[in-house]
């Protein structure tokens, strides 16, 4: 107890000096770097618009006649493909050329989607050279232009990039669970607006049952603050949404997904253990993806490491604890981070809770979809602007959970002898608060008859003991306002995020360890950069390791269930804990 006292204590005290979080920075969307092999940061808008300090031609300069760019590959492109970018000048060329991506394609220069300098190249002052970088499918006609920084000119077009999947094709496809094991949905985006459609049946051959559902979308007027409101947005699609309803439970179906004449490929799932079922299974859990992967082996390592999991451990659900793809209002982050997510999450349920870099904002309230308004600023909260004006937005539109709570923000559902209630720790979580009225009747209606085991699962941790006193001060309020709570009922499992470190409790409450208390799991370890801030000594932390992993849940029976935090390098266990009632 002296331990947390002195924790409180040196919050009060030194708030002026809180160690903050390694700042997050928004990659372009080539991922470019910086000499020091930093990233460049679109939120550092006076270093991304080096180029743009004139206004240049939009008409090809009679001057560079000749003058060419070419793009391998540039057509039948994969949603996310490398491609080479050459040129050859016919004219003067000078230091800070440039060439940008334009999507569309007849985009104003003001709004590249990003760019690299010329000089890059070895022979760029001989008006020739080459760089190779990734592009992603956005639904639109792209192409790379070649502009003269002195002159403020023109001087050369690429051909249209062309992908596989044109703009009416289905991409970004996820599936989820409902309250009922009889059910799946099925989301993706295109830019078509025909009725969505999914075949689906038994046999991977015969996909003879259909079912048809809504589309909806979103725009840059509904967004609450800049950038996602303004230089951040790009059209995110037309949204779709198809519930197959009366499914055996437990079986597995194979379903496509598509409009009017464009589809996907064939897939599969299988569907939810009905509540109470006693059948062996593994759940996979983790928090703080997003898509830095590309340039490190936090994010892409994950993301691979998932992908065999699924494929070899019978792994039946995913639970992503917030901070799902840290677009923080640049809009392109979300279609790179769906890219890289898809060949998994059209395979099992890709249930997410909300964090702060989705939800948090200080302006724009009446948009807000959770109701929050401004959002929740408590005296001793840290809750600012990190989802970069997005406010849930883009979070309430792309992922639909099921629909006993607040959305996206709060809700519960039963899968075999496990009972997952999913909260927001980005919304009022205080006594007589909606959210806390919502917690507590969920409480109360659990069968632990039915649904034995008892897991709760949020963003930001209640239970941690890196040195980061902002967030410990947070910390120690969650515990102040809704601890008691968990613990009434009896909850077994907390799963929590926000903090890129990974740390297992005791069985806990009021930091002490007791037989009748609450493991506390902290796994912010997806993607993002690893915490690397040292710790206090407290009595309770069991198990701690700054590494990037993922937790793997397996349900024995209803008597036993284990917990395993999985290396994302390669799938090794670096600790493990079974539950024993």
């Amino acid at each position: 107890m002296k331990n947390i006292y002195t924790i409180t204590i040196l919050c009060v005290l030194f708030k002026i000096y809180q160690q903050k979080k390694i700042s997050h920075p928004v990659p372009t969307f080539f991922h470019r770097k910086h000499h020091n092999g930093s990233l460049v940061d679109m939120q550092d808008r006076d270093s991304f618009n080096k180029v743009l300090d004139r206004k240049y031609s939009e008409e090809l300069s009679n001057e560079y006649i000749g003058s060419v760019i070419s793009i391998s590959p540039n057509v039948n492109l994969n949603d996310q493909h490398k491609i080479t970018i050459s040129w050859k000048i016919q004219g003067k060329v000078s230091y800070n050329d440039w060439i940008g991506l334009f999507c569309p394609h007849n985009d104003n220069h003001t709004n590249v989607l990003d760019y690299i300098y010329t000089r890059v190249a070895k022979d760029w002052f001989k008006g020739k050279g080459s760089f190779s970088v990734n592009v992603f499918n956005l639904r639109s006609p792209c192409e790379f232009r070649y502009y003269q920084y002195e002159k403020a000119v023109l001087v050369a077009t690429s051909k249209i990039l062309k992908f596989k999947k044109n703009e009416n094709e289905p991409v970004h496809g996820h599936i989820s669970m409902t309250n009922n094991a009889g059910e799946m949905r099925v989301m993706w985006i295109s830019n078509s607006r025909d009725k969505p459609t999914v075949y689906y049946g038994l046999f991977e051959e015969e996909l003879i049952l259909k079912a048809y559902g809504t589309s909806q979308t979103y725009n840059a007027s509904q967004l609450c603050e800049f950038p996602a409101n303004n230089i951040g947005f790009r059209d995110p699609g037309i949204i779709h949404d198809v519930l197959l309803k009366v499914l055996l439970p437990n079986t597995r179906y194979y379903y496509k997904f598509g409009s009017g004449n464009y589809f996907s490929d064939v897939y599969n799932f299988t569907t939810p253990l009905p509540a109470g079922d006693a059948t062996e299974h593994k759940v996979l859990t983790f928090g703080d993806h997003g898509v830095v992967a590309l340039l490190s082996p936090g994010a892409h390592e994950t993301s691979k490491s998932l992908i065999k999991e699924i494929r070899e451990s019978n792994i039946r659900m995913i639970l992503h604890n917030g901070d799902i793809s840290y677009a923080m209002g640049y809009a392109y982050i979300w279609d790179q981070w769906s890219i890289l997510v898809e060949p998994y999450s059209t395979l099992v349920p890709y249930m997410v809770s909300i964090g702060n870099h989705e939800q948090d904002h200080l302006t724009g309230g009446s948009k807000d979809p959770s109701g929050a308004g401004n959002g929740f600023h408590p005296k001793w909260g840290n809750f600012l602007s990190d989802s970069g004006g997005e406010c849930g937005v883009p979070m309430y539109y792309r992922f639909h959970m099921p629909d006993n709570g607040n959305a996206v923000w709060w809700y519960s559902y039963d899968f075999g002898l496990v009972h997952y209630m999913v909260i927001s720790t980005e919304n009022d979580f205080s006594p007589n608060s909606t959210q806390y009225k919502w917690l507590e009747q969920d409480l109360k209606n659990v069968d632990r008859k039915l649904t034995p085991w008892l897991v709760v699962t949020g963003h930001r941790p209640m239970y941690f003991s890196q040195a980061q006193l902002d967030e410990l001060e947070v910390a120690l309020n969650m515990q102040r306002l809704f601890e008691d709570l968990l613990y009434k009922y009896q909850v077994d499992l907390c799963l929590w995020a926000h903090v890129h470190s990974y740390e297992r409790s005791c069985k806990l409450y009021k930091n002490k360890c007791q037989e009748d208390g609450i493991v506390h799991i902290v796994h912010g370890t997806a993607g993002r950069a690893i915490d690397l801030e040292t710790y206090f000594t407290v009595p309770w932390s069991v198990f701690r390791a700054k590494e990037y992993g993922f937790g793997r849940i397996t349900v024995y029976n209803s008597t036993q269930l284990t917990y395993d935090f999985l290396s994302s390098k390669d799938r090794s266990v670096l600790d493990t804990y079974t539950f024993l009632k």
